[in-house]
Order: C-alpha cells, then structure tokens, then sequence
C-alpha cells in the first residue's frame, strides 16, 4: 500500500521540495492534494475530504537525509 504515492513523491521529491520544503504533503495516487505545517493538522483536513486508507502524508524537512513518510493507521 502506498507504493504509488512513494514512488510520485521519488519521481518528483526535488519539484516538491522547492514547493512546500518545511510542510507535510498530503498525496493520493499522483496528486498533492494539499500541504500543511504539522502531521496531525494535515490528518485532520485530509480525512474530511479522503477516506482513510487512500492518502499518505510525508514530510518535507530542511534537511533531506530526515525526511519520514506518515502513513494513514488503517495503512496496514
């Protein structure tokens, strides 16, 4: 599960650090369907929108070598 949405973010990670470097990205399939500066506020305005399960959230730090991807708890 979510291998789409990884593969988007490594297919476009330098783009989308120019972009939102800083935020959590929220991804579903090949889109970013928004970007927000702490996990949970990016889980709370996602799930509104998107069922569980159907989106991923990554973070998009400073620092390349800490980047960490959250995924949804019903990812498993």
């Amino acid at each position: 599960m979510y291998e789409h949405e990884a593969a988007f973010y490594d297919a476009n990670r330098f783009k989308i650090r120019e972009k939102y470097l800083g935020k959590q990205v929220v991804i579903s399939g090949d889109t970013i369907v928004g970007a927000y500066n702490d996990v949970g506020e990016a889980y709370r305005q996602t799930i509104k929108t998107l069922p569980l399960g159907t989106f991923m959230i990554h973070d998009v730090p400073e620092n390349i070598e800490d980047e960490i991807q959250w995924l949804s708890p019903f990812a498993f």
